[in-house]
């Protein structure tokens, strides 16, 4: 199971909104045997020198050094300490089974995409977000393929990739269309209304799961502000 979420953990945003221009990208996290928590992430910035100094004042880092310098981004590893070892999300998400796919940083907050093995993981790491007074905001979840969901369904759910589908073989986005949304909807035994929110939803799903860049989403959301909290039972369903 994917999940895609933004969250205000506090590691380094001291440092992105003294230097709003600036994105980071997580690489890893690692743990020495001092209990160290040491991360690598990538930067870019229209002014490094800024960014730097900003972090040399970041209460939750420390020791921040540059490991290798490109004309469009920069290495850096910092060590976590203060609030950013006490509010990360990394230890839990890991003691919960999950994996982290992407991780990105600017000024808004972070957004994170996890593989978690299931519900009851993504619970608990909302679960101690809530805890730390951490806002958490769910922006997508959608199945791996398996055995019994095709590798085409692109995260669509049945009903989606079956509507769409059907919708694609009666010709409804042929140009003139050879259909209306009634004769879909009816065909479907399904409201019209319906028929064209599920049509919608499938449009929207197949778009960000494909074409789409995660980029380009986290951009977005960093435009339009936070999703839809994940106190809301309905996006913890299957």
């Amino acid at each position: 199971m994917i999940v895609e979420f933004t969250i205000d953990q506090p590691t380094l945003l001291q440092s992105l909104r003294q230097v709003p221009s600036t994105r980071i990208t997580w690489e890893q996290t690692d743990t020495t045997a001092n209990d160290e928590r040491l991360m690598l992430f990538w930067a870019e910035s229209d002014d490094y020198d800024a960014f730097e100094t900003a972090m040399y004042h970041d209460s939750t880092v420390t020791a921040p050094r540059t490991l290798t310098r490109f004309s469009d981004r920069r290495l850096y590893q910092v060590e976590q300490v203060g609030e950013g070892v006490a509010q990360s999300i990394y230890p839990t998400t890991v003691e919960a089974g999950g994996i982290i796919q992407q991780g990105t940083a600017t000024y808004a907050g972070w957004w994170f995409q996890v593989a978690f093995p299931d519900n009851d993981a993504l619970r608990h790491v909302h679960e101690t977000c809530t805890e730390h007074d951490l806002d958490f905001s769910l922006e997508r979840k959608y199945e791996l393929a398996t055995e019994d969901t095709p590798a085409t369904s692109y995260g669509l759910t049945e009903k989606q990739r079956d509507m769409l589908i059907h919708a694609v073989q009666q010709g409804y986005y042929d140009v003139p269309r050879a259909t209306s949304l009634d004769c879909i909807a009816d065909e479907q035994d399904i409201s019209h209304q319906a028929a064209s929110e599920r049509l919608r939803r499938a449009i929207d799903v197949l778009a960000r799961n494909t074409i789409v860049t995660s980029r380009e989403q986290t951009d977005q959301s960093a435009k339009m502000g936070k999703g839809d909290e994940a106190g809301d039972d309905s996006r913890w369903a299957n």
